[in-house]
């Protein structure tokens, strides 16, 4: 090492300790009795006043001004515990037990609102595996009916249709429904020409 280097770094280190010795300085300043407190000790001090002691009589008259004023603030919630969606841990963790689609998540997410529970318990409940069974059934159900393919029938047992396209006339205990099918059958049959392409 040269002589120009150990100058250098003798110097460096002499403005750390000056920056050092500075913030010592401040720092028995904040411990420093207030002004025009009286050094002999006649008065007793006063207790000083911590951050959160000071925040709350702050916020305390916050409200009575509002008041005062006429404003009304809402308070925030205190805990956001209850959060609107899951976080990809939890949707990871609800895929690795078999529940997948954003149906199941849903409904997932509404019965923990309902009932209150962690995600742990939610699943081990019986009363979810019966719910998330049962749609399951349903979804199952609805994606095997047919809809709107030509072969599905899409009229009902009490339309006049269902009964045309049956070729029988609707129960005796129907009697309306029997004269709008037999109108309807006589109808069709005087709409339909001589010849069988007409």
């Amino acid at each position: 090492m040269s002589n120009e280097e150990k100058e250098d770094i003798i110097d460096s280190e002499k403005k750390n300790e000056n920056l050092e010795d500075e913030e010592e300085v401040i720092d028995d300043d904040k411990d420093s009795p207030e002004e025009g407190a009286d050094d002999e000790g006649d008065e007793p001090a006063k207790p000083t006043e911590t951050l959160q002691d000071k925040r709350a009589r702050l916020a305390r008259q916050l409200k009575q001004v509002d008041k005062r004023l006429g404003i009304t603030t809402e308070d925030k919630p205190a805990k956001a515990s209850k959060k609107s969606d899951f976080d990809y841990g939890e949707k990871a963790y609800l895929a690795s037990l078999g529940i997948k689609g954003t149906a199941e998540i849903e409904l997932a997410k509404k019965l923990q609102k309902q009932t209150g529970l962690d995600l742990d318990s939610l699943v081990e409940d019986t009363y979810f595996q019966s719910k998330l069974t049962e749609f399951r059934e349903l979804k199952a159900t609805s994606n095997a009916t047919p809809t709107g393919s030509k072969r599905s029938n899409n009229s009902s047992i009490d339309s006049v249709e269902y009964w045309i396209a049956k070729k029988e006339l609707p129960p005796v205990s129907e009697v309306e429904l029997r004269r709008k099918v037999v109108n309807a059958r006589l109808q069709k049959d005087a709409s339909r020409g001589v010849f069988y392409n007409s």
